[in-house]
């Protein structure tokens, strides 16, 4: 048996050993692995399925041609030439090349090389080499990309050496250089300017018995070596690195820095916080080298160049801190883009001062917490405003969450203590410890230096401990705060709100705004409501839809909405019409299991929804 039976079961022998590396797409994934199937009429889903994967097959097959086979992938827009030695794949941008040829492989002394392979075949999207009794090396193109592996039938010959490694050295073809990590776990492909094209990265190796085993990428000359150190091990082994195309990194790394501890995306601008950099630098750029202010935090743009998506690549556009950083701020921990507009919070940081633009030197008011807004005209960026809540206090955690569209962002505060109710209500009494609040802002005519808040958002039922705010999400005239410690057991929308006796079950509030105007126009909880699933831990919303995350929701997956799987995690799809919201699907993993906490993170877009379960366990890479 082979452990690539779960994908291809191209294997039936006892002691193999298989090596696998896949190329997917880069960064690109078509609608169709998102999007459900519509049956047609007339046909059962399991005919359509066979008659999908069929068509599938057929545009992914590798054809015989004059010198070779060629196989195409339409989805990752490339075609893939095989040869008699290896293979080459082109885009269709013509920017790059790139591709691989083996060879020699086996153990120090005793290297095989790899002339004029025996057999050489090809079977719906397989090309496959025989090289000899030994080895066997093959391709599957489908439309996760290429995928590449050797299958080793028995174990090659040793010379006198017992420590060498297994090793298998291939020729890098193409016009891309090759740029190897200084740990050996990853490799960088670079176009001519020195910008990074691909990556070949994620190396992981475990045998039969799923014992980790070292491994490595080294480079000989010309040569691209990967080695094995296979003593002990149990045949067959997995050797799985992945190629892609954007690997982002600050140009500053350092230990603790929590280099994408905040993402989001915004056309072709990515912003990626780093909440524990300790640099002292003020402002757009600065200086990156005295780390005296630990865990201050920063921010980093990264923007994506190119027309064509196959010569697309990445740079580094800004390097975002704070005006006024000190240590333990934590800016970039939450952070927010909208076209040239960014929003970044700082929720440890500590100045007193209320409403925008106010003295940001005052530090009386430890962890009351900042946002701060960043533009950019043509490629430069500067700060154009410093937001605190009308109200800052110590320990509101203001900066905690932020959202953006348009003009108007919102700010979450899950900390902020008053007893104050829906719109623009009274702050002068913080007799609900951590009720938590959100505050709305908007550019004072056609400028964010002229921003203020136009609204103070409270829950309907605020309680001690419900961390409303601790998460935002904003589009058009619709806010959604969640509030992940609420407790009451209600269910559904709009439902009892005042019975709590379901600890942090949690729940989400809906506001809307006409003119200048906001109202709370739905109340919203899990239809199978449940003390500590943290409901609300995190939202978002496009449209006239939203997804909600539960990362401590406990369903097993089994039977529906049982609990059999403590802090599996769900997410909730909410649709509205005509200004009702109600439940459209509860969602849980495919491979659920207790502590994955599923819907600790989610986002949407279109007809697309993506969901992070941060603790959960497979030690698969890529793609499915």
């Amino acid at each position: 048996m082979s452990y690539k039976q779960k994908f291809w079961a191209p294997l039936h022998l006892a002691a193999t050993l298989s090596i696998c590396a896949v190329l997917p797409s880069q960064g690109v994934t078509g609608a169709s692995s998102v999007r459900p199937a519509v049956v047609p009429e007339g046909l059962t889903a399991g005919e359509w399925s066979s008659i999908r994967a069929a068509y599938q097959a057929d545009r992914h097959a590798v054809l015989a041609i004059d010198g070779g086979h060629q196989a195409y992938n339409p989805g990752q827009r490339w075609q893939t030439r095989f040869d008699d030695r290896g293979c080459l794949v082109r885009p269709r941008s013509d920017r790059w090349t790139w591709g691989l040829e083996l060879k020699c492989y086996g153990f120090r002394g005793k290297e095989r090389l790899t002339t004029t392979p025996s057999k050489v075949s090809a079977v719906g999207g397989r090309m496959s080499y025989r090289w000899d009794a030994i080895l066997e090396e093959w391709f599957v193109n489908d439309r996760r990309g290429l995928e590449h592996g050797f299958t080793v039938y028995q174990r090659p010959p040793r010379g006198d050496d017992d420590t060498s490694r297994l090793t298998f050295s291939l020729a890098v073809r193409g016009n891309l250089s090759m740029d190897l990590d200084g740990n050996g776990r990853g490799i960088r492909f670079l176009d001519s300017n020195g910008a990074t094209t691909l990556t070949y990265t994620g190396l992981t190796v475990f045998d039969a018995d799923g014992q980790d085993l070292h491994a490595r990428f080294s480079r000989s000359g010309d040569l691209l070596c990967l080695s094995v150190d296979e003593r002990g091990a149990r045949y067959p082994l997995t050797i799985d690195p992945l190629v892609q195309q954007g690997y982002l990194k600050a140009h500053n790394t350092e230990m603790n820095d929590f280099f994408g501890c905040a993402v989001a995306v915004s056309g072709d601008t990515v912003v990626i916080g780093a909440c524990g950099e300790d640099s002292k630098a003020t402002g757009v750029n600065g200086d990156r080298n005295d780390n005296s202010r630990p865990e201050s935090g920063a921010a980093y743009v990264f923007v994506r160049s190119g027309t064509a998506w196959e010569s697309q690549s990445w740079s580094q556009q800004a390097y975002i801190k704070a005006s006024n950083p000190e240590a333990g701020d934590h800016f970039g921990s939450a952070v927010a883009v909208s076209g040239d507009v960014v929003v970044i919070g700082a929720y440890g940081e500590d100045s007193d001062a209320d409403g925008v633009n106010g003295n940001q030197f005052d530090n009386g008011a430890r962890n009351s917490g900042a946002a701060y807004v960043f533009k950019r005209k043509g490629t430069s960026w500067c700060q154009l405003a410093y937001l605190k809540a009308s109200n800052s206090d110590a320990d509101d955690r203001f900066g905690y969450s932020v959202a953006i569209d348009g003009d108007t962002a919102v700010i979450g505060a899950w900390g902020e203590s008053s007893d104050a109710t829906g719109i623009n209500g009274n702050t002068a009494s913080n007799s609900r410890s951590k009720s938590g609040a959100a505050y709305v802002f908007i550019q004072g005519g056609s400028s964010w230096f002229l921003s203020q808040q136009q609204a103070y958002l409270k829950a309907s039922n605020t309680g001690t401990g419900d961390y409303f705010g601790h998460a935002v999400s904003i589009s058009g005239n619709t806010v959604l705060a969640g509030a992940p410690g609420e407790d009451s057991k209600s269910s559904g929308p709009n439902g009892n709100q005042s019975d709590n006796n379901a600890g942090s079950a949690g729940a989400v509030y809906a506001f809307v705004r006409n003119g200048a105007n906001w109202s709370q126009q739905s109340y919203l909880k899990a239809s199978n409501t449940d003390r500590d699933d943290f409901f609300g831990s995190a939202v978002a919303i496009d449209g006239d839809t939203l997804v909600i995350g539960a990362h401590g929701e406990d369903g097993d997956n089994t039977i529906p909405k049982n609990n059999g799987a403590t802090f599996a995690g769900a997410a909730y799809v909410f649709s509205r019409t005509g200004g009702v919201w109600n439940e459209k699907k509860y969602l849980k993993a495919t491979n659920t299991n207790w502590g994955d906490r599923f819907g600790y993170s989610v986002a949407i877009s279109g007809d697309s929804i993506l969901i992070g379960a941060p603790e959960e366990d497979s030690r698969a890479t890529g793609i499915n």
